[in-house]
């Protein structure tokens, strides 16, 4: 959506030449050899999954990723019809919509493949699935060993093509490496069974965002990346080996201010208590719409430039800043809690520190309250 008169003095402001730049440097990157499948999943991020991944599509990636088939049915309902790949297994019963909405499906249960076969020869289709490995994250997927046995029984289904497969690094995002050349190795050893097996699988994948920055061996010849296009890089541990953008920027407006005296308790359960005059700012933003309540008593924020703390708990609806340094503060005045300022920035890892938690867990939890603005 645009802004206009009437929008709400609470917002996530999202520049999609930034997550178009992010896309084009990412692409670049993995060559014209390496398909670029962008994750959406968890509404883009939070960003917006219908508009991020328009913007994704025209700038080099080819198919887009989501984590459940509702977030797929929301795509094919604004008309995209690029390949989405379900990347987790879903539960048996939901193979009517997978087969319904052209999805692709990573499978590991041999009931849900007969279904999806069944539906799909039903419907004179063909249901397209991805094997998924387990090399280390211990979550779904099959051994080496096993994912070979479990292809060879789906491959004999009628309306079937296994299109892909996969495996996902546990811990690429950090400095050392050693676990994830494991799990390259691990990887590698399931595709040389496969071949001594004469099981031939299109797609290969194993990349994520961290492993497209720092380990071009598991490119093989699709990678899938989600936080990157964001603008995020996945850990600090990271190499920044590809430019990319912060997209989104969390904004609102001071709606009202008021002086008060020293020992004054701010907010819910007074935890905050002032310790000289001060000048308090109400934001109408609150956890309600996404902003951390571990934040309470830790966030900042910038108005005009300067950074200033957040007091006493958050409420649902709205919180408080000390703007006492501020002198020229007044209502309306915008306020950021992750953008930049006037030369000041505040990171979302700046904010997932604050927190106790990570960039992802911030960026992902901005509620559905909160307007969008597209900025083009």
């Amino acid at each position: 959506m645009k802004a206009h008169k009437f929008s709400r003095p609470a917002w996530l402001e999202v520049d999609l030449k930034a997550l178009a730049y992010n896309c084009r440097n990412i692409k670049q990157k993995l060559g014209k050899n390496v398909e670029l499948m962008a994750v959406v999943k968890a509404d883009g991020y939070g960003i917006g999954a219908v508009e991020c991944s328009k913007v994704f599509l025209k700038n080099g990636a080819t198919s887009l990723g989501v984590a459940i088939v509702e977030e797929a049915i929301q795509l094919r309902k604004v008309g995209i019809k690029s390949p989405i790949l379900i990347i987790y297994p879903e539960a048996v019963g939901r193979e009517e919509l997978v087969v319904k909405y052209k999805l692709d499906q990573v499978v590991c249960e041999l009931k849900f493949a007969q279904n999806l076969s069944r539906i799909a020869k039903r419907n004179k289709n063909i249901a397209n699935v991805f094997l998924k490995v387990d090399t280390g994250m211990g979550r779904y997927g099959f051994t080496p060993e096993e994912t070979v046995e479990f292809a060879k029984r789906i491959s004999k289904l009628p309306n079937l093509k296994i299109k892909g497969i996969m495996s996902h690094f546990s811990s690429a995002f950090m400095k050392d490496k050693t676990y994830s050349y494991e799990e390259l190795s691990k990887f590698r050893k399931t595709l040389q069974l496969l071949n001594q097996a004469k099981i031939d699988i299109p797609i290969k994948s194993l990349a994520n965002s961290s492993g497209v920055l720092d380990i071009p061996e598991s490119y093989f010849n699709q990678a899938r990346v989600g936080i990157l296009l964001y603008g995020i890089y996945p850990s600090l541990e990271n190499e920044p080996t590809i430019m990319v953008k912060p997209a989104a920027s969390l904004k609102a407006k001071i709606s009202f201010l008021k002086k008060v005296f020293s020992s004054t308790p701010i907010s819910y359960m007074r935890t905050f208590h002032t310790n000289r005059e001060s000048v308090i700012a109400t934001v109408p933003m609150g956890y309600c719409d996404g902003y951390n309540f571990f934040l309470s008593n830790k966030g900042k924020a910038l108005v005009h430039g300067k950074l200033v703390p957040l007091i006493g708990r958050i409420c649902m609806d709205t919180l408080m800043l000390d703007v006492t340094d501020v002198p020229d503060a007044k209502i309306g005045d915008e306020v950021v809690f992750v953008g930049t300022q006037n030369g000041s920035e505040i990171s979302v890892w700046d904010v997932g520190e604050w927190a106790g938690t990570m960039a992802y867990d911030i960026i992902t939890r901005m509620g559905k309250r909160l307007p969008r603005i597209y900025k083009k």
